[in-house]
């Protein structure tokens, strides 16, 4: 009895057994384009130049010019200091210099006065040297007092501070009415020069090579983007090659340099960035979803002129974003699978739903 349920079994399943099934698949056209082969990196912005603007002199600050986070121009006033106590003390250097030089004058005339009289022994040599020493001594106190007057005069300059370059002012550190000392340990404010900007990053040691290679014969240029470079990306190049690699971390650094003339880069920010190296000019590139790995390499599936599809064997070359070259193993205007793979194999049938 139960040998006859199996029977039975059996050739209802052969009556219900589908005929050759076409699985649903997504496709894609190999296609033939010029593609970049490059290097890719992560970096950070950075100012070419960054200087804290500090007081060098102590005093009240009376007066801030300009608006936090703006950029001001080479020689735009910043800051001032109350310079009344630096513009007494300039007049009263000016006076002690004038009244030496006056004593100056004088020990100047009694030298020439006496020089005759002490070579015709009518005046004591002794008293004549003495006044060449006073007019000596008188002629240095001289020099000390317009030092002095420099000095002062260079205090009371430094009570007004100008932008030394063209760049992006910071957060005020101290406010208006403060009280600040000379070379203080916290700056008034950081002005960073932001257009151009370096854009500073690393790659492994291994590719220096390559790198070196390829900037030898042409300047190479450096792209960088938040996102993806198919959408939104900035031109800069290369501009310097650090002199030694990282023991500890196997990596040397790069910097490129990027007119950023709308400041999109920003100081600070970190960036994709990618070296363009050279460029082929007729690759076959496909999307990447079309790439299957296996334990033997990279597979396709290439869908034929009956709608079956065929297996290949993939070389691949160098991704980029969604795409990637094929070396070996498509044509371009070939039809390859781009979802949907899981359920095929060599002869099976697909199509692609409506």
């Amino acid at each position: 009895m139960i040998v006859l349920l199996l029977l039975a079994s059996c050739k209802e399943r052969t009556k219900i057994a589908p005929p050759d099934v076409s699985f649903p698949v997504r496709s894609a056209v190999a296609e033939k384009r010029e593609a970049p082969i490059f290097i890719d990196a992560l970096g950070h912005v950075d100012p070419i130049i960054s200087i804290d603007i500090r007081s060098r002199i102590e005093g009240e600050l009376t007066g801030v010019y300009f608006e936090q986070g703006k950029e001001v121009k080479e020689g735009d006033l910043l800051f001032t200091i109350d310079p009344r106590p630096y513009q007494a003390t300039l007049k009263g250097a000016q006076a002690t210099l004038e009244q030496n030089r006056v004593n100056l004058a004088l020990a100047e005339e009694k030298v020439k006065r006496y020089r005759t009289l002490a070579q015709d022994e009518y005046y004591s040599q002794i008293d004549y040297e003495t006044l060449q020493t006073n007019y000596a001594a008188t002629a240095a106190v001289v020099q000390q007092n317009e030092a002095q007057v420099e000095r002062a005069a260079n205090d009371l300059d430094y009570c007004w501070i100008y932008a030394p370059i063209h760049g992006l002012t910071g957060l005020l550190q101290i406010d208006f009415g403060n009280l600040v000392s000379a070379d203080g340990v916290t700056p008034l404010v950081t002005l960073k020069q932001i257009a151009p900007i370096f854009v500073t990053f690393s790659i492994p040691e291994f590719k220096l090579h390559e790198l070196q290679k390829y900037q030898r014969q042409k300047g190479l240029k450096v792209l960088a983007a938040f996102d993806d470079f198919s959408k939104e990306s900035y031109e800069g190049e290369l501009q310097v090659i650090d002199n030694s690699v990282d023991t500890a971390t196997g990596m040397i650094k790069l910097r490129a340099v990027f007119a950023n003339e709308g400041r999109e880069l920003w100081p600070g920010q970190f960036i994709r960035t990618r070296v363009l190296l050279y460029t082929i000019p007729d690759a076959v590139i496909v999307p990447y979803s079309a790439v299957q790995y296996t334990q033997s390499g990279p597979v396709a599936f290439v869908i034929l002129k009956d709608n079956t599809v065929e297996k290949r064997d993939v070389k691949l070359g160098q991704r980029e974003d969604d795409f990637v070259i094929v070396l070996e193993g498509i044509a371009a205007g070939e039809r390859i699978v781009t979802e949907g793979q899981i359920n095929l194999d060599s002869g099976v049938t697909v199509h692609e739903p409506l």
